[in-house]
């Protein structure tokens, strides 16, 4: 899967999520360790690979359909835990289950993002990604209509 200094981002679809190495996930118990602490109803995201983190971005999208984008390092590089907030969910919203993430992908300055929507697809280019930068934990920016469904997040 890779080297022991291989740096990914682990989380949840609560909005949660830290960095940590590979070599921090290995063990030698037959049970296993807990990395990820997982609250009761949430799912686990994909866990992505982080290749630069003075230069890698990530896009955070919501069942919602909102968008935040913010470099990599503003996330914390630990061992296990619960993590720190990655987009802002109202808690209502959240313990009702009417919105959580729902994926998460690092890309680099220049990439396209596309976000599968239904049977169209919206090609964010840079000048397009702008638009939904700013700092984690905040809430983002509302995707245009017709757009707000998504189901997938693709880098290209």
């Amino acid at each position: 899967m890779g080297g022991d200094e291989d740096v990914y981002m682990v989380g949840t679809d609560f909005g949660y999520a830290f960095l940590a190495r590979l070599g921090d996930l290995h063990t030698r118990n037959k049970k296993g360790k807990a990395v990820l602490k997982v609250p009761p109803g949430a799912r686990v995201l994909t866990p992505q690979p982080i290749h630069s983190l003075d230069e890698d971005w990530l896009a955070v999208v919501t069942t919602a359909g909102y968008l935040l984008v913010y470099m990599v390092a503003e996330l914390p590089q630990m061992e296990r835990g619960k993590g720190v907030k990655l987009i802002n969910i109202p808690s209502r919203r959240l313990k009702n289950g009417e919105e959580s993430v729902l994926a998460a992908a690092t890309f680099h300055e220049g990439e396209l993002l596309v976000l599968h929507a239904g049977k169209r697809n919206l090609r964010l280019k840079p000048a397009d990604i702008d638009h939904f930068v700013g700092e984690r934990g905040l809430r983002g920016r509302k995707l245009p209509r017709g757009f707000q469904q998504v189901r997938a997040i693709q880098v290209e």
